[in-house]
């Protein structure tokens, strides 16, 4: 039987991305920063990403933990690093959690679309496409990279990879950069030939529009941002 889960419009999840650099940039209360974890964490739930969302809840929680245990012996620089190293972290993991959530289940062509509504100049679309196709063409890449070397007995295990860095920098980051210009130029290429340039009006296939949801969660990020600066 098919899953279900809510959908949500790429536009409704760039709020959510801006509504996280608010908040870390911004100072805002410790407990609307789990206020705001937690509406993540059912926005995961929502959208059927239970075991992601899962990770990143229980990942905040440990830094909270790890910041709680070493916060009252911080009398030396070692727990002072380790400390900060979870406090910041935990203050970026809603920025991350966000961006995770905005790439979920959303295709490429449905950001395109949705940034197309937005009045987004194509000078900064097309870059921003090509960039968005890039990074999993270069994730491919080093897993076929990867299991080369494994198939030729080089470095099989990733501890491998850190006890023998001129190995690892011979055989991954030399392929990987030399295959990142090509996978760019073909990128860039393959935008302009299917008429990304073009400064008259596109179709798609891909209906946006932004639906009950979508007005339910930038309410929701709203109320959140006034209530936080007026507790904060």
């Amino acid at each position: 039987m098919e899953k279900t889960y809510v959908t949500f419009d790429p536009r409704s999840k760039l709020c959510t991305i801006l509504f996280a650099s608010f908040l870390l940039m911004f100072p805002f209360p410790f407990k609307a920063e789990i206020l705001f974890v937690t509406l993540l964490f059912v926005l995961f739930i929502l959208n059927g990403s239970l075991k992601k969302g899962l990770i990143f809840y229980s990942l905040f929680w440990l830094l909270v933990l790890g910041d709680y245990l070493l916060f009252p012996y911080i009398d030396n620089g070692i727990t002072a690093f380790f400390d900060f190293l979870f406090v910041g972290n935990r203050r970026m993991l809603p920025t991350i959690m966000a961006s995770a959530f905005a790439m979920n289940r959303t295709k490429i062509s449905e950001w395109i679309a949705a940034l197309k509504k937005c009045h987004v100049p194509f000078g900064l679309i097309i870059p921003l496409t090509v960039l968005f196709r890039f990074f999993p063409t270069l994730f491919q890449d080093f897993k076929s990279i990867r299991n080369a070397m494994k198939y030729r007995g080089i470095a099989v295990s990733t501890i491998d990879l850190f006890l023998h860095p001129f190995q690892t920098m011979e055989y991954i980051i030399v392929p990987i950069l030399m295959s990142a210009e090509n996978t760019s130029l073909d990128l860039s290429s393959a935008a302009l030939v299917r008429g990304l340039g073009n400064p008259k009006s596109h179709t798609s296939v891909y209906e946006i529009h932004l639906k009950v949801q979508d007005y339910l969660l930038i309410g929701i990020l709203i109320v959140s941002g006034i209530f936080g600066r007026m507790i904060g």
